[in-house]
């Protein structure tokens, strides 16, 4: 949710050509979801050179923008960006060097296809939660790592057939180390 602008301390800060600071934070994002690389650069070269502390919050934006905006569009941004931040640490301001981590993440993010499904779950789910829609405990989730599970006598022959089942599974899986497994555990049991 967005702060009320008294309490956004962004609406308080100029930028080094004089531009709000809030407006240029939120105009980067529109312009990363558009894809309007230029514009995202500019923008982004505009924090970069305002201060150390604007610098930081384009990187935080960035790292945020690459799973709420892009998502499943490429699921690697997030990681790209990340390491692209590591990088930038490592070389000081004001060197050139280091600002053009931050552009090239921003080009990755402009280029990338977007989607915003996560960022709506996670709206969903505090909404619904702070509106009463409580999550449910499935009978499958009471195995032998809670207790209630063990109460029930849920042993590893139950998780190995039961709670560790995964969807959707790949094609083609493995199954000879399960196999052994569940026969070793019904060995164990004294079960078939």
């Amino acid at each position: 949710m967005a702060l009320p602008h008294q309490q956004d301390p962004w609406t308080r800060v100029r930028t080094i050509n004089n531009f709000q600071a809030d407006e240029v934070i939120s105009a980067l994002q529109k312009e990363i979801r558009r894809g309007h690389t230029e514009n995202a650069a500019l923008l982004a070269c505009e924090m970069l050179l305002t201060s150390p502390e604007l610098e930081a919050f384009l990187w935080f934006r960035l790292q945020v923008i690459s799973v709420e905006d892009i998502g499943y569009g490429n699921l690697n941004a997030p990681v790209l960006v990340n390491t692209l931040y590591e990088m930038h640490q490592r070389i000081p301001r004001p060197h050139g060097d280091r600002y053009l981590m931050a552009i090239h993440a921003v080009r990755v993010l402009c280029a990338s296809e977007k989607e915003r499904g996560s960022d709506d779950l996670k709206n969903w789910g505090l909404a619904a939660v702070a509106g009463g829609h409580l999550p449910e405990i499935p009978d499958y989730a009471l195995d032998m790592h809670t207790k209630r599970g063990q109460e029930m006598g849920r042993d590893y022959l139950h998780f190995l057939t039961e709670a560790s089942k995964v969807a959707p599974e790949v094609q083609n899986r493995d199954f000879t180390y399960l196999d052994r497994l569940i026969e070793a555990a019904k060995s164990e049991s004294g079960g078939s």
